[in-house]
C-alpha cells in the first residue's frame, strides 16, 4: 500500500480521506483528488518524546563503517566489533563523531565511494 500514515502532534489538526491521513486540513487526497477536511481520531497515540509517532523510527541505532557498510548497533555489538574487527582494546582511545554534511561534502562522499574503501576517513579526516 502506498499510503503513508502521518500522526499529528495534536488531534485538532488532522484530516483524512480514503485511506490517507494528513496533518494539514485541506490537503489534497492522492486517491480521489479532493480536499481532506474529515476529522480523523488517533487512538492510543504514544505520548513519550522520541516515540515512533513523532519521529517515524523505532529508535534503532546504526553505525556507518569507513567503507559505508551500515550495521545495527547495541553496546555489546559495538564493543565486539571494535575488539574483533578493528583490534581496538583501549575503548578510551575512541571518539564518537556526529557530522553535518554539506552539499560539497556529499559530492566528496559520492566521489570517494567510487574510488576508495576508506570513504569517511578520506572525506572527514584528511
Amino acid at each position: 500500500m502506498e499510503a503513508q500514515l502521518v500522526i499529528p502532534k495534536s488531534d485538532s489538526s488532522i484530516a483524512r480521506c480514503c485511506e490517507y491521513v494528513s496533518e494539514m486540513k485541506g490537503a489534497t487526497c492522492p486517491c480521489c483528488k479532493t480536499s481532506m477536511y474529515t476529522e480523523a481520531l488517533i487512538v492510543n497515540q504514544p505520548k513519550s518524546v522520541g516515540s515512533v509517532a513523532e519521529v517515524g523510527s523505532v529508535g534503532v541505532t546504526y553505525s556507518v563503517m569507513d567503507d559505508l557498510t551500515v550495521v545495527p548497533m547495541s553496546k555489546l555489538s559495538s564493543i565486539t566489533l571494535l575488539i574483533n574487527k578493528f583490534q581496538i582494546n583501549d575503548l578510551a582511545s575512541l571518539e564518537e563523531k556526529t557530522v553535518s554534511v554539506s552539499l560539497d561534502e556529499e559530492l566528496k562522499l559520492l566521489e570517494a565511494s567510487l574510488q576508495s574503501k576508506t570513504v569517511l576517513t578520506d572525506v572527514f579526516l584528511k
